[in-house]
């Protein structure tokens, strides 16, 4: 098995792309998710092997198996916190991606079982294999300071990612958009579905700098190739900042939904979370959860000492130019403008 290990001993051959052996072989831990589809498309399209890890139901893979060339993508089922399922994931890779990561508890994990101690599993796993290259994905603004029980976690989880893989690549993506996002996509839920007025945490005066998740893929990508990237952490952030406030009327313009806004200032932000529950909206399933209240209010803040996509070589793309392929399923049937005047309208 070690003779097989390595995938520099894999000679790269063709003319480049989906149906050539690009000479790496990459186990993306968090493959499923939806960074992970993004991620696995790009080094399948680029000749690498990828090992799938996924954990519960196969139907989950459905999507990646047809990421690569024939024999290009391959699945193996493992348990986070199971170090033996863990290891048999890695022994044929050289590159190994950790993308597993959650935003709140759940039943069966707790933000530490996944964000700290998972991360901890697969980074020592990794080192013990062989792995030359390990990527870490964290979030922007992790600090084992901070308010939020998910950047705490995700902070904690660097710290034994290092203590594990000193040599690691840390990546703080801050909000991830694109199409069925988690970001964008929320707030046009929230934004049309709360029965009253959208409420502007911090006045709307937050600063959001959210990145187009096909760049935060691409800018993982080439981090494998970056000598310069070894034990180096970068800050993944958009081009462009935008208030909360500019972001519901972006989304309010480009639906073409009227969205009533409330501004909320701090201090009245717990009183909102209690109204919000004693209304019985966590029967709707649009409660917005404790941490999305934090994400809302919070400023997404950029080392400017931290590396970023722009020094990777990646260009950053614009809410504007891609945010109606994300918002187009929330406009009615009437409407059939012509794309470039809804964008210009919405800037």
């Amino acid at each position: 098995m070690n003779q097989v290990r390595h995938a520099s001993r894999i000679v790269p051959h063709g003319k480049g792309g989906r149906s050539s052996v690009g000479g790496s072989v990459a186990t993306v831990f968090g493959s499923t998710g939806y960074l992970g589809r993004y991620l696995v498309q790009r080094l399948g399209r680029e000749g690498s092997q990828v090992i799938c890890p996924y954990r519960g139901c196969e139907l989950k893979t459905r999507e990646l198996r047809v990421m690569g060339d024939l024999g290009q993508i391959h699945f193996s089922e493992f348990g986070i916190l199971d170090e033996p399922s863990i290891a048999q994931c890695l022994p044929f890779s050289n590159v190994a991606i950790n993308l597993a990561g959650e935003q709140t508890a759940s039943r069966h994990f707790t933000l530490e079982d996944v964000n700290v101690d998972g991360a901890r599993n697969i980074a020592r796993a990794a080192r013990e294999a062989g792995i030359e290259r390990f990527v870490h994905v964290s979030a922007l603004g992790a600090d084992v300071d901070s308010p939020s029980a998910f950047l705490r976690s995700k902070a904690l989880g660097e710290e034994a990612v290092k203590e594990e893989f000193p040599e690691a690549t840390i990546i703080r993506p801050s909000n991830i958009f694109g199409p069925e996002d988690n970001f964008i996509s929320r707030l046009a839920d929230l934004s049309i579905k709360l029965p009253g007025p959208f409420p502007l945490l911090a006045m709307g005066e937050a600063s959001k700098a959210p990145v187009y998740v096909s760049d935060v893929a691409a800018g993982i990508v080439a981090t494998l190739a970056d000598p310069a990237a070894v034990g180096t952490t970068y800050e993944f952030a958009g081009p462009k900042a935008y208030t909360m406030e500019e972001l519901i009327n972006y989304i309010s313009a480009s639906t073409r939904k009227p969205v009533t806004t409330i501004p909320i200032p701090d201090l009245a932000t717990p009183a909102v979370m209690v109204a919000m529950r004693l209304a019985g909206m966590p029967r709707l399933k649009i409660l917005p959860n404790e941490e999305e209240f934090y994400q809302y209010s919070v400023d997404d803040v950029v080392s400017k000492k931290s590396a970023g996509l722009g020094t990777l070589g990646v260009a950053q793309t614009q809410l504007e130019s891609v945010g109606l392929t994300i918002l187009r399923r929330y406009r009615s049937h009437l409407y059939h403008d012509d794309i470039d005047a809804l964008m210009d309208e919405a800037k």
